[in-house]
């Protein structure tokens, strides 16, 4: 096998923060983040053209980024913390009694790992990896970006957590800086998701960068930041528990189980279809035997192994929709709203997310199925809480609801009966409703055990970071947007990922479908039926 051309020169070393904790902190993370500790990383890569002011050539560059970083830290210490399970004496009087897979960090001491940083070179120009934005407005707005070498630019770092059952010594968070033959670079970076969503990825690229201008010149060093909030105990205190440390309230456990949210265990080894290699990650948060025959699980169904081929190859494609292209997609799901789906006010990323996955599943040829489809939608629950959470609120607060329509149906339907049906859902997650699910979620045997989306031929993940300001990350002062940036999930059958771009209006959305799926999908003339 071929040499990665990153391995031209490639260091490690693990960061601190400049200003340590002045004693060792435990804080247990939230009920939330316990319930995504089994999903990849949170994970992005932003790429960037060399600039008068940044030239990767010049070490100079790199390291600023690294005292930056450092600095950065500061304000999260607990990400160069250790992540480790909750013990069953640390949660002994805690008003929330479970320990089992309950994840907690441990930072301020010496035996903090850090957080990893790789520096790297490639023999390559950035032009090789990546077009440029003018080029993905001309000629490709449709790009098969299945070769783009997300794990060159990706720190290759075992996180802790990612396998549920290894994390003594492993970093919660990885770091690489990649410098171009041209003087371009990409920085990318990678936590465990019990960590940070994509918001919270998002406001540390962007506090990260504020101090990273800093030292390359713009602005006074006194400029106030947005300062983080990592107080896991506040999001918990919605789920209202109780501090006799009782069974669920009934009424609250009915509500939360009544969620368009799938209940998937991943337990149920008699599932057909159940792959082997689940077995040993799910034994990591499982109560001993003895234990568990003693506790009534919570409602749950088989995940539907035999509708996923892990084996069949995957391509990934970027489509760069145009603000015009997107303003017609929602005055058309505007004007089919049917009479049922009226008073739903959709929004441009739900005309958006309804055309892309009719696409899809035209191109899966459901046209004729009965069988159910579903589109699980990832759901930021910060704004939905009453009162809400702020978005410098550090953590993964996320669920997944989902829209399940007919296989003929979802093919086949109007732009505005999937946008309407989206946003329908979206609607039912009121602030009671998350609370309510917030206090079932708290009393599972083990929060790793459902899992509340899928992949393959029936289903599509959806994932939005659109507002995230992801395009304006500027670490190096140049007052220009990136030239691309990558929200990094695994190729798999069914992912969809939105970004917008900066003021533009325009959404660059990532689809990733089994190859010949994928062949069908972009010859479909319905693709640019609104334009791009």
């Amino acid at each position: 096998m071929a040499e990665s051309p990153c391995r031209v020169r490639r260091t490690t070393k693990r960061i601190f923060p400049a200003e340590a904790p002045q004693r060792t902190n435990i804080t247990k993370l939230s009920i939330l983040d316990a319930t995504v500790a089994r999903f990849a990383p949170c994970s992005a890569i932003w790429l960037y053209d060399r600039t008068e002011k940044a030239d990767a050539r010049d070490t100079v560059v790199f390291e600023r980024l690294e005292e930056a970083l450092r600095r950065t830290l500061t304000d999260y210490p607990h990400y160069s913390g250790q992540l480790r399970w909750a013990s069953r004496e640390l949660v002994e009087g805690d008003v929330n009694p479970r320990h089992v897979g309950r994840p907690i960090v441990v930072y301020g001491g010496e035996d903090d790992p850090g957080v990893e940083l790789i520096v790297a070179e490639d023999s390559r120009k950035l032009s090789d990896v990546v077009p440029s934005q003018e080029q993905r407005l001309a000629d490709k707005q449709i790009w098969n970006a299945t070769d783009f070498p997300q794990h060159e630019l990706q720190a290759n770092t075992q996180l802790a957590f990612s396998n549920l059952a290894e994390f003594e010594g492993l970093p919660g968070v990885a770091i690489q800086l990649t410098a171009f033959r041209c003087g371009g670079y990409a920085v990318s970076i990678k936590l465990t998701h019990c960590l940070s969503d994509a918001l919270c990825l998002m406001q540390f690229a962007h506090a990260w960068a504020a101090q990273a201008r800093m030292l390359f010149g713009e602005g006074q060093s006194d400029v106030a930041l947005p300062v983080p909030l990592f107080d896991p105990s506040r999001l918990d205190q919605y789920a209202n528990l109780s501090t006799e440390g009782t069974g669920p309230d009934p009424d609250k456990a009915n509500k939360a189980r009544n969620l368009p949210m799938h209940r998937y265990d991943w337990w149920a080894t008699d599932a057909p279809g159940y792959p082997d290699w689940a077995t040993a990650s799910s034994n990591a948060t499982k109560p001993p035997a003895e234990e568990l025959a003693r506790l009534e699980l919570s409602p749950s169904t088989f995940p539907p192994w035999p509708t996923w081929n892990m084996a069949a190859p995957v391509e990934h494609v970027q489509i760069r929709f145009k603000a015009e292209a997107i303003s017609k997609m929602k005055k058309a799901a505007e004007a089919s709203l049917p009479e049922s789906l009226r008073e739903q006010r959709v929004s441009r990323l739900d005309a958006a997310l309804a055309h892309i996955w009719i696409l899809i599943n035209r191109a899966r040829q459901l046209e004729s199925t009965k069988d159910q489809v579903y589109m699980d939608i990832t759901l930021g629950v910060r704004g939905r809480l009453d009162p809400p959470l702020p978005d410098t609120f550090v953590g993964s607060p996320i669920l997944l609801g989902y829209v399940a329509k007919a296989g003929s149906e979802a093919s086949t339907a109007t732009i505005g009966a999937i946008a309407g049906s989206i946003r329908r859902t979206m609607s039912q997650f009121t602030p009671d409703a998350v609370a309510a699910y917030i206090h079932d979620a708290a009393h599972e045997v083990s929060p790793q055990r459902l899992w509340q989306a899928f992949l393959g031929s029936r289903h599509t993940l959806v994932t939005s970071w659109v507002r995230a300001r992801a395009y304006e990350v500027d670490f190096c002062a140049t007052q220009q947007l990136a030239r691309y940036v990558q929200g990094v999930m695994p190729r798999m059958d069914g992912l969809v990922q939105v970004i917008d771009i900066a003021d533009t209006g325009d959404f660059d959305i990532s689809v990733c479908l089994e190859k010949e799926t994928m062949q069908r999908f972009i010859e479909d003339p319905m693709l640019k039926a609104y334009g791009l």
